[in-house]
C-alpha cells in the first residue's frame, strides 16, 4: 500500500470509529489511563530535555538512516531491527531521529526510550503498558480492542509481562489487524538500560514469538549485553541488525567530522584540528559530544580556545577500548579540579555534587542535591554544577540534574579507570543513607497528606495527586523510595545502625504510609529484604535490629499482600490491632495511639502462628517451592496447574502453566530460578521456563504411577524423582534424557526425594518407614536403610551440612514457611520464634453447647452441652473457662418465664407479654423478628425480656416502653438456640449450634459507639440506639467490613473473618471452639475522627 493510501486509510477508519471514540471518551480515558503509562518514557518527553537527548547532526548517519526508511517500508522483511552498539556508538541519538522521521510521515505507533536515570524509565515491567497506551491514542480501531480487553481485565497494566504482552499487546492488535495502517512502527530504545534483565529476556522472546503476525514492526537498540545478544543470536533469522562499533570506522568519522564541523564554529577550529578531533573520537559519537561541551563550556573561567587546544594537546592512547574516552574524562575532571582560580571550599562544592548526582538512583532537583551533598546552599549547587556540564545535564525545563551519559558512571565506579577520582560506591552510599535517614526524621510524620476519613479507598481521596506533591515535598519522596537502596550499598557502622533503629521503632508506619499512597508496594517489599541481608554483612553484630526489620518486613507483607493496603488509614485502623502481640511492631506502635479496635483472647494470641498472607488460588495445593533468591513461588495444583507467584504480595507472574493431565504433586526451582519441574499424578515429570511459563522438557516418562516429589540437583544439571511405584529416577536436566533408575528399593511409596548439599547424595523418604540414600552419579545404595521410624516417612532434607536430616520447607532465608492447603489458599508464615499452638480443651463442649444461663451475678456465665457444664468467669484480663460437670442435669428450657410475667407468641412473630396475675396485657405485641421465635429471657425485675429467633437474630424489649432496644443484634450464623440477660441487664448471652459460638452482647453501647449527646440521660441503662455508621453491618469476601453506605469501617484477615469468629456491632465476647475473642468496649476513632488515633511522640 502506497503512502498516501495508508495515510487516507488510518483516517477513514478512525473516522468511522470517531463517533464510537466520543461516546465514550470518559471511559476509554479512565481504562487508559489505569494501564500507568510512563509519559517520560516517549521519545519527545519532557524527560528528553531533562537528559539532553537530541536527534542527529543534519548531513551525518545518511547511510543508517536510509537503511532504517528501507526495512520500515518493506511489508515482506523481518519484523524486529535490532540496533546495538557500545556505549557511546550515537543509538539513542539514531533512535531519536528515525522517531521523528516516523513521526513526520505519521509511522511511529509508540517509543519507549530507556534510561537509568529514572525508576520508570529503567522498568522493564512498564514497557508493554506504555506502549499499549500510546498505540491507542495513535489509532482508534486497535484503541476500540483495547478497550474491550480492560473493559473485562481493568488492572491488566499491573500484571505479569507475559500476560501484558498477550492481553495488552499481542490480542488488540490480531484483533484489529485489518484495519490498521501498514508500515506502522514502534521504538524501544536502550533495553539494555533495564534493571530486570530475566524481565528484558522475556520482552524479546515474547517479540520474536508474535512479531510475524502483528501489523507493525518493532526496532530496538541496546548494548551487546549477553541476555539480550544471546536472545537475538537465536532469532537470526527473524531480525536486521546493525552493530554501529562495527561500522566501517572511515564512515563513521566522517559522520563525527561534520558533527564537529557544526558544533566548534565558535571557535573556528582548523580542518585540521576537526580531523584530529575526529579521529580521537573514534567510533564513539558520546566522546564528540563530549568534546563539545567541555569545548564550549560557559563556566567563568573557561575560554574555548584554551580548552580546544588542552584538547589537542593530549596524548593519543589506544591500549584498551575505553581509553578513549577514558582518556577525554580523565582531562574534563583534571581540568575542572585542578583550575587556578578554584577555591578550596569550591572544589569540595564539585566533588560533593558530582558524587550525589552520580548516586542519585534517579535525576534529582538542586534543592535535593543541596541536601544530599551536605552543601544545604542551592546557590552553592548551581555553582559547583557549571564547570561539570561536560558530563552532568540540568534539564532547562524541570531543573533536575543527571548524568550525561551511561559511559561516565561506569569510568567514575572503576577505579582503574578513574584512579584519583574514582568514587568509591561504598563509602558514598553511606553519607547518602545517613542523609535519607535524616530527611525522613525531620520530615515522616501521622497522617501526612491529612486524608480526612478513613472509610474510603486512596483512590478515591479528592485531589490525592496533589495532595501527595504538596505534603510529600521531592526531597522526602526520594528518600523514602531509595534510603533502603543506598544502606543496601554502604558498610555497616554504629552509625547508620542507630539511624535504622531510630527509624523502625518511630517512624516505620509513616514511612509506610507515603510509599503506600505513591503506589510503591512492590519497592518498599524489596526495601526490607535488602536491609536484612545487608545486616548479614561483616561489621557491627545486632540481634535487635534482625529482630526489628524480620517484624517490620511481616508486618508490610501482611499489608502490601492483603486488600487493607487499598486504604491508608487502615495502617493504624484495621492491621495494628491485629499486630501479634509480641513483635516489635506492635510492641514499639501501640502504646502511641488510642481509639483503636481492641483486641483480646486466646484467638489474638493465637495470631502470633498467624499466616503473614494469605492467597487464594481457587484450586487445592499440593505442593509449594520457593525460587532460591526468595522472589517467587511455584506452587502445584490440583487443577493439574503449576502456578508462578510474587513471593512478596502473591500476585500471579504467569497465567497458570497447563500440561499436566492430573494432580500437581510436587514443583520445585532450579538452583538459578530459571526452570521450574513439577511432577503430577499423571506418572510424568515436567519441566517448564519458570519466567515464560513455556515448556522446556517433557513429559518425561518412566514412572509407573504418582510421581510424588521432584528436585534439581545443587548445580542444576539433574532432576530426582520420586514415585508411588516404589521407584526413584535421575533425570539430565537440560536434554530429558534418564540418566539412571528407575531404581527400586523400597517396599512402598517413595514420598519425599532430596539432594544432599554437595550433590554427591539423594536422600528418599518412603510409606516402609525408611529413608535411604543413593549414589548420583550411578545410582547404586549409599548405605544400608535407615531405620527408625515407626510409621510412613513423608518428607526429608538435609541440613545445610549435609551431616543430618530434617523434615521441612522453609524460605531461603529461614524465617517464614509457606504452605498449601485443600482450602484452595497459600499461606506464608514467620517461624522466628516457631510455631504456637494452643490447646482447646473445650472444643467439644462448644461443638455441642445446647443452652446458656447465668447465676445471679453478673461476672459468670454457664453453658451446658450433652455431657459437660461449663463456667465462663468475666474478669478484667478477660474471660476464664472451667469445666464444673461432666455429667450435667437435665436440659433447661430455651423459653425462661419471670415469677410475674409469661408470654405469647402470634403467628406473624411478634409476642405479647402478659401479667400471670390476671393474663392482662403489659406489652405488646412486639414486633421486631421475621421468623419464629425459639428462646427467651427476662431481666431480675422483669424490666427487659430477651429474645432468640429462627431470624438468626437477639432482641431486647424494654417492657415499661413496648418497645425494641435499638436494633436487633445480629452475628449468629443460625438459630439462636438460647439467650440469658445478665441480672443488671448490662449484657446479653447467647448460643447458637450451627455456628458452633456463645456470644455476649454489650446492651450499653455499641462495640462502635459514637459520642452520645450532651444531655444524654446516664440512668437509662439501655440506650444502644440505632446507629447509621453500623447499619447493614456485613463483612465482604475480601474481609472488609462494610457498612449500609459502603464506608470501609475496618479489615480483617481470613483467620478471624468466618462468622463464628468475628463479631457484629454490639459483641463483646465471642466463645468459639478455636478460642475466645473480647473486644474491649470503647469509642473509636475512625471514620472523620480518625487522624486522632495516632498521638505521636
Amino acid at each position: 500500500m502506497s503512502s498516501v493510501h495508508w495515510i487516507l486509510n488510518v483516517h477513514q477508519t478512525n473516522l468511522s470509529m470517531s463517533t464510537w471514540s466520543m461516546t465514550n471518551t470518559q471511559l476509554v480515558e479512565r481504562l487508559l489511563e489505569a494501564l500507568k503509562p510512563v509519559q517520560q518514557a516517549a521519545y519527545d518527553s519532557t524527560l528528553a530535555l531533562t537528559v539532553g537527548r537530541r536527534s542527529c547532526t543534519e548531513g551525518t548517519r545518511i547511510n543508517i538512516m536510509s537503511d532504517l526508511n528501507n526495512w520500515a517500508s518493506n511489508s515482506s522483511g523481518p519484523s524486529i531491527f535490532w540496533m546495538n552498539g557500545m556505549a557511546g556508538t550515537g543509538k539513542t541519538t539514531i533512535a531519536c531521529t528515525f522517531s521523528e522521521v516516523l513521526e513526520k510521515s505519521k509511522r511511529l505507533a509508540a517509543s519507549f526510550f530507556c534510561t537509568r536515570t529514572t525508576a520508570e524509565c529503567r522498568d522493564v515491567t512498564r514497557i508493554i503498558p506504555t506502549i499499549t497506551y500510546q498505540l491507542a491514542r495513535y489509532c482508534i480501531p486497535f484503541q476500540s480492542s483495547l478497550c474491550e480487553v480492560l473493559g473485562e481485565e481493568p488492572d491488566l497494566g499491573s500484571k505479569n509481562i507475559k500476560k501484558q504482552f498477550e492481553r495488552l499487546l499481542r490480542d488488540p492488535l490480531l484483533q484489529s489487524a485489518d484495519a490498521m495502517p501498514d508500515n506502522l512502527v514502534i521504538i524501544i530504545d536502550a533495553l539494555d538500560e533495564c534493571e530486570d534483565h530475566t524481565g528484558v529476556e522475556l520482552v524479546l522472546d515474547l517479540l520474536f514469538q508474535y512479531a510475524r503476525a502483528f501489523p507493525l514492526k518493532i526496532y530496538v537498540t541496546s548494548r551487546p549485553e549477553p541476555e539480550i545478544y544471546n536472545r537475538m543470536a537465536l532469532h537470526s533469522h527473524a531480525r536486521e541488525v546493525i552493530h554501529l562499533h562495527e561500522i566501517e570506522r572511515s564512515l563513521v568519522q566522517a559522520d563525527i567530522e561534520l558533527y564537529l564541523r557544526a558544533e566548534l564554529t565558535v571557535v573556528s577550529a582548523s580542518a585540521s584540528d576537526i580531523e584530529d578531533l575526529a579521529q580521537r573520537s573514534g567510533a564513539l559519537f558520546i566522546y564528540a559530544a563530549t568534546l563539545v561541551r567541555y569545548i564550549k563550556s560557559d563556566v567563568r573561567f573557561a575560554d574555548p580556545h584554551d580548552r580546544l587546544k588542552s584538547v589537542l594537546d593530549m596524548a593519543h592512547e589506544t591500549t584498551t577500548h575505553h581509553s578513549q574516552i577514558d582518556t577525554l574524562y580523565t582531562a574534563i575532571l583534571s581540568s575542572v579540579l585542578s583550575h587556578g582560580e578554584l577555591q578550596a571550599n569550591e572544589k569540595r562544592d564539585i566533588w560533593a555534587v558530582l558524587r550525589t548526582a552520580l548516586f542519585a538512583q534517579e535525576p534529582i532537583s538542586i534543592d535535593i542535591i543541596a541536601t544530599l551533598s551536605g552543601i544545604d546552599d542551592p546557590r552553592r549547587v548551581w555553582w559547583a554544577i557549571q564547570p561539570l556540564r561536560s558530563v552532568l545535564h540540568q534539564s532547562e525545563q524541570t531543573g533536575v540534574v543527571s548524568t550525561l551519559h551511561a559511559s561516565f558512571p561506569d569510568f567514575m565506579f572503576s577505579s582503574k579507570r578513574s584512579g584519583e577520582y574514582f568514587c568509591d560506591t561504598v563509602e558514598h552510599s553511606h553519607a547518602l543513607a545517613k542523609l535519607c535517614f535524616l530527611a525522613m526524621q525531620e520530615q515522616l510524620r501521622f497522617n501526612i497528606c491529612e486524608l480526612e476519613t478513613s472509610f474510603i479507598p486512596d483512590t478515591a481521596v479528592n485531589g490525592i495527586e496533589g495532595r501527595m506533591k504538596e505534603k510529600i515535598p521531592p526531597l522526602l519522596a526520594y528518600a523514602c523510595r531509595y534510603w533502603g537502596s543506598h544502606l543496601a550499598l554502604a558498610s555497616k557502622s554504629e552509625a547508620l545502625l542507630t539511624m535504622l533503629k531510630e527509624f523502625l521503632c518511630h517512624r516505620l508506619l509513616f514511612w509506610m504510609e507515603v510509599m503506600n499512597l505513591r503506589h510503591e508496594k512492590g519497592t518498599y517489599l524489596a526495601m526490607l529484604v535488602m536491609v536484612k541481608q545487608w545486616l548479614t554483612q561483616p561489621g557491627p553484630k545486632s540481634p535487635e535490629l534482625v529482630i526489628l526489620v524480620e517484624d517490620a518486613r511481616n508486618f508490610v507483607t501482611s499489608f502490601a499482600s492483603s486488600p487493607v493496603a487499598q486504604s491508608t488509614p487502615h495502617i493504624y485502623i484495621s492491621l495494628l490491632p491485629l499486630c501479634p502481640r509480641s513483635t516489635s511492631v506492635y510492641q514499639n506502635y501501640w502504646k502511641r495511639t488510642r481509639g483503636l479496635l481492641e483486641l483480646k483472647g486466646s484467638l489474638i494470641e493465637r495470631r502470633e502462628a498467624a499466616a503473614l498472607a494469605t492467597w487464594n488460588l481457587g484450586s487445592c495445593v499440593y505442593s509449594i517451592a520457593y525460587s532460591l533468591d526468595g522472589s517467587r513461588v511455584a506452587a502445584g495444583c490440583q487443577d493439574h496447574t503449576v502456578r508462578i507467584l510474587n513471593a512478596h504480595d502473591g500476585t500471579p507472574l504467569l497465567d497458570p502453566l497447563q500440561g499436566h493431565t492430573d494432580w500437581v504433586n510436587s514443583v520445585a526451582f532450579s538452583p538459578d530460578g530459571k526452570l521450574v519441574a513439577s511432577g503430577s499424578d499423571d506418572h510424568t515429570v515436567q519441566v517448564w521456563n519458570a519466567y515464560t511459563g513455556a515448556p522446556v522438557l517433557g513429559p518425561l516418562q518412566a514412572h509407573r504411577d504418582r510421581v510424588m516429589s521432584v528436585l534439581f540437583s545443587p548445580n542444576g544439571m539433574q532432576i530426582v524423582s520420586g514415585s508411588k511405584d516404589s521407584t526413584i529416577s535421575i533425570w539430565d536436566a537440560y536434554t530429558g534424557a534418564l540418566l539412571h533408575g528407575p531404581f527400586a528399593k523400597h517396599d512402598s511409596d517413595v514420598n519425599s526425594v532430596t539432594f544432599s548439599p554437595d550433590g554427591a547424595l539423594i536422600a528418599s523418604a518412603s510409606d516402609d518407614n525408611t529413608i535411604r540414600l543413593w549414589n548420583t552419579h550411578n545410582g547404586t545404595p549409599a548405605t544400608s536403610p535407615l531405620e527408625g521410624h515407626t510409621d510412613s516417612v513423608t518428607s526429608v532434607a538435609f541440613t545445610p551440612d549435609g551431616n543430618r536430616f530434617v523434615s521441612g520447607a522453609f524460605s531461603p532465608d529461614g524465617t517464614r514457611v509457606i504452605s498449601g492447603s485443600d482450602d484452595e489458599t497459600i499461606r506464608v508464615w514467620n517461624v522466628r520464634d516457631g510455631l504456637l499452638t494452643l490447646p482447646v480443651p473445650f472444643e467439644d463442649h462448644i461443638n455441642r453447647v445446647q443452652s446458656v444461663s447465668l447465676p445471679d451475678n453478673n461476672t459468670r456465665i454457664v453453658s451446658r452441652s450433652r455431657d459437660s457444664i461449663w463456667a465462663w468467669d468475666i474478669t478484667p484480663e478477660g474471660i476464664v473457662p472451667s469445666i464444673l460437670d461432666q455429667e450435667p442435669d437435665k436440659k433447661p428450657p430455651r423459653m425462661q418465664s419471670s415469677e410475674t410475667c409469661s408470654l405469647t407468641f402470634t403467628t406473624d412473630h411478634c409476642i405479647e407479654v402478659r401479667r400471670k396475675t390476671d393474663d392482662s396485657l403489659l406489652a405488646g405485641p412486639l414486633c421486631g423478628h421475621t421468623d419464629k421465635i425459639i428462646s427467651s429471657a427476662f431481666s431480675a425485675d422483669s424490666r427487659y425480656l430477651v429474645t432468640g429467633s429462627l431470624d438468626r437474630t437477639i432482641c431486647v424489649w424494654d417492657l415499661n416502653k413496648a418497645e425494641l432496644v435499638g436494633v436487633p443484634f445480629r452475628g449468629h450464623g443460625s438459630d439462636v438456640i438460647s439467650v440469658a440477660l445478665f441480672p443488671d441487664a448490662s449484657r446479653v448471652v447467647s448460643c447458637c449450634y450451627d455456628d458452633e459460638t456463645i456470644r455476649i452482647w454489650n446492651t450499653h453501647c455499641a462495640m462502635i459507639p459514637t459520642p452520645a449527646p450532651p444531655n444524654s440521660s446516664a440512668e437509662q441503662p439501655l440506650r444502644h440506639s440505632p446507629d447509621p455508621i453500623l447499619e447493614g453491618w456485613t463483612i465482604r469476601e475480601d474481609g472488609w467490613v462494610m457498612n449500609r453506605s459502603s464506608a470501609m469501617l475496618f479489615w480483617i484477615p481470613s483467620d478471624l473473618a468466618s462468622i463464628d469468629a468475628w463479631p457484629s456491632p454490639h459483641a463483646e465476647f465471642i466463645i468459639t471452639k478455636n478460642g475466645i475473642l473480647h473486644i474491649v468496649q470503647k469509642e473509636l476513632y475512625f471514620g472523620d475522627r480518625w487522624s486522632r488515633c495516632y498521638v505521636s511522640d
